[in-house]
């Protein structure tokens, strides 16, 4: 709704510019399609309404739970469900879309309390987290049946729990394998449904199955505390540029993914600093053939994504020339550091200072681009190691005056610079002139 409105405006001015026929312009609002419908008050409040009912009969049924005679309590739940279930598909199908979603949710939120009482029941302990998996591929059957966006997200949620139930279960070795196919499609009825949300609960479990999974890895093959971090960084960033590559292609749902990856990049990059106050902890051993193992194919995806984008002309040379430096600075970081206890004042200023040109060249990046995330992630990094760099270094007042003065001239300095740039670009040739 905003970029329809957003749109409508400026084809308003382009008419009074002369650049568009007014003729032209419900075709134009016309062929951007609906957007995806956003959920009313009443709709919202009939769906919490709907959740609170769930509660209630969670809480009533295990309170009462062994007062009530075992087939009364198959009997009760099973109405219940078949009741949310059939109201759901009733309402869908006289055009009350909220009730519908409610009731749905009702169901599947029942649904689940039925399987679990039901494996308290037998005291089928072992079978609980599988028991939510059941409920999770439940819900997300009734999500595709009904389009129901709620019930998606409660599905996604429950997928999630699942794969951290078994990756907090001491019987369980490994990484949790089985979570992909989870993933892979509550990602793809996320993309049918439009449901951010879910896409969003997605993204943010893959992330967090990823960071177990290189903490199982650590686990089998110890490695130093810098080393895991930087696996972590070009990892992450390896993944943020993939999904940049598919976001540019305009791939449903990878601009989420791309912009998590990017944050978790960030904050992980920031965060490699701060083993570096006091020396080098963790093991003393160097980087070893298992951190080369990992870091070596994340750093080879981000060189070929880099290349490959600045020459479709996403990026600038010096922009990826940037991420290029910033990609093998951290893959080395390890292996400097496996001689080098504490470390130098030197080597952390030039992390710091690069870091400083990452983020510098996110936000021209999300400038030149219209990525509101990449400037927000650039300003916000840029801001932290600002204070990152200060509380180490400043401690009087002249001084922090100073610290202040020589970062304004620098910001000052750099913006200049970029309006220079902008004011000598050439100026682009129209359509006429380039099918010419």
């Amino acid at each position: 709704m905003q970029y329809r409105q957003r749109l409508g405006r400026d084809i308003d001015r382009w008419i009074r510019a002369g650049w568009i026929d007014a003729a032209y312009r419900d075709s134009i609002l016309g062929d951007i399609g609906p957007g995806p419908s956003r959920p009313s008050a009443l709709g919202v409040l009939t769906i919490l309404g709907a959740a609170l009912l769930g509660l209630s009969a969670l809480t009533f049924v295990g309170a009462n739970w062994d007062a009530i005679p075992r087939l009364a309590r198959f009997a009760l739940l099973l109405a219940c469900l078949w009741a949310s279930l059939l109201g759901g598909a009733q309402a869908f199908r006289s055009g009350h879309a909220a009730l519908g979603h409610a009731l749905s949710l009702l169901g599947v939120v029942l649904f689940g309390a039925a399987i679990m009482l039901t494996a308290q029941t037998f005291n089928m302990t072992s079978f609980r987290n599988t028991a939510v998996l059941i409920w999770a591929a439940a819900g997300g059957l009734t999500a595709w049946l009904t389009g129901s966006r709620p019930v998606l997200i409660l599905a996604t949620g429950l997928g999630a729990l699942w794969a951290g139930l078994e990756a907090a279960n001491p019987y369980v070795t490994g990484s949790i394998w089985g979570y992909w196919p989870v993933a892979a499609a509550g990602a793809l009825m996320a993309i049918r449904l439009r449901s951010n949300v879910s896409m969003h609960l997605t993204t943010i479990a893959v992330a967090l199955w990823i960071a177990h999974a290189l903490y199982v890895w650590e686990r089998a093959h110890p490695m130093s505390d810098p080393a895991v971090q930087a696996i972590a960084i070009l990892t992450f960033g390896a993944l943020a540029l993939a999904a940049s590559v598919l976001r540019d292609r305009a791939i449903p749902g990878s601009g989420v993914v791309a912009g998590w990856m990017t944050v978790i990049t960030l904050v992980a990059a920031f965060l490699i600093q701060f083993p570096l106050d006091g020396g080098r902890p963790g093991s003393e051993a160097p980087a070893s053939a298992a951190y080369l193992a990992l870091a070596l194919p994340a750093l080879a995806v981000i060189l070929a994504l880099t290349g490959w984008r600045i020459m479709r002309g996403r990026l600038t040379r010096w922009e990826g020339g940037i991420l290029i430096a910033a990609g093998l600075a951290i893959a080395a970081l390890p292996m400097i550091l496996a001689d080098l206890s504490p470390a130098p004042i030197l080597l952390r200023m030039a992390i710091g200072a690069l870091l400083y040109a990452a983020f510098t060249a996110l936000i021209l990046i999300g400038d030149r681009h219209g990525r509101g995330l990449l400037r927000v992630c650039g300003v916000s990094g840029f801001v932290l190691q600002t204070l990152y760099v200060y509380a180490e270094t400043f401690e009087g007042l002249l001084d922090t005056a100073l610290f202040f003065f020589v970062g304004g001239l620098i910001l000052f300095g750099a913006s200049f610079v970029i309006w220079q740039i902008r004011k000598h670009r050439p100026v682009q040739p129209d359509h006429e002139e380039v099918a010419s």
